[in-house]
C-alpha cells in the first residue's frame, strides 16, 4: 500500500511500502490525496509491484463468508461478505394471482438497494447510480440462468402462484458489489428452499 509520497519534477509520487507497515494518519491522508489527485499513476504503482492498493497481491481474491437465516422474519435470508463489500439478502414469499399469459408460473421481484450507509459516495435522498444496474444485472442473471425454476411455484394452474420478493441491501460498498449481491441472492434462495 502507499504509505507517503514525495515531490520529484514538481508532481507527487507515491511510495509502496509492504501492507504491514505502520503509517501514522498524516500518511493516509496524503496517499488518499495522492490517489485521488494521480488516479492513473496511484494504481501503475501498485500493478508494477504486482500488489493490491489494500494489499493483496494481484491474483489472490478478496477473503468471502456467508450466512444463512440472518433475518428471522424472512423467508429466506442471507448474509455475504466478500472483503469488506457486505450485502444482505432477504424473500418474502407471497401468494399471487398468476398473469393469463403464464398460468403455470410465479414471480420473482428483485430490489437492490444502496443506501447511504453503504458508502461516503452515496448521498442521502438520491438513489445510487449503480444501484439500478445491478438491479437489472441481478434480475437478468437469476431468471436466465435458470436457477429458479418459476413452474415450480405454481401453485394452482391459472389460480395461485408464489410471488418472490427478493431485497438485497449494501451494508457496505467496497468493490465487487454485484458479486456478492449475486452471492447473497443464491444464498437467500437455497435457505428459503430449505425452510419452506
Amino acid at each position: 500500500m502507499l504509505s507517503h509520497s514525495h515531490v520529484q519534477d514538481g508532481v507527487a509520487e507515491g511510495v509502496i511500502v509492504p501492507p504491514n507497515s505502520s503509517g501514522d494518519l498524516s500518511s493516509e491522508i496524503e496517499v488518499a490525496a495522492f490517489k485521488r489527485l494521480f488516479p492513473l499513476r496511484f494504481f501503475e504503482r501498485h500493478l508494477s509491484e504486482s500488489i493490491r492498493p489494500d494489499g493483496r497481491a494481484l491474483g489472490k481474491a478478496r477473503d468471502s463468508t456467508l450466512a444463512l437465516g440472518a433475518v428471522a422474519s424472512a423467508n429466506g435470508s442471507a448474509l455475504a461478505k466478500i472483503g469488506l463489500t457486505t450485502m444482505l439478502a432477504a424473500i418474502k414469499m407471497e401468494v399471487m394471482t398468476p398473469s393469463k399469459e403464464s398460468p403455470d408460473k410465479g414471480c420473482i421481484a428483485i430490489e437492490f438497494h444502496m443506501p447511504p450507509i453503504c458508502s461516503p459516495l452515496v448521498r442521502p435522498g438520491r438513489p445510487a447510480e449503480v444501484a439500478p444496474v445491478v438491479s437489472k444485472q441481478l434480475s437478468d442473471t437469476i431468471v436466465s440462468s435458470g436457477m429458479i425454476d418459476l413452474e415450480e411455484l405454481s401453485l394452482v394452474s391459472g389460480k395461485a402462484a408464489w410471488m418472490a420478493y427478493l431485497d438485497i441491501y449494501c451494508l457496505d460498498a467496497d468493490g465487487a458489489l454485484f458479486d456478492a449481491a449475486l452471492l447473497s441472492a443464491v444464498a437467500a434462495f437455497s435457505h428459503c428452499k430449505n425452510s419452506m
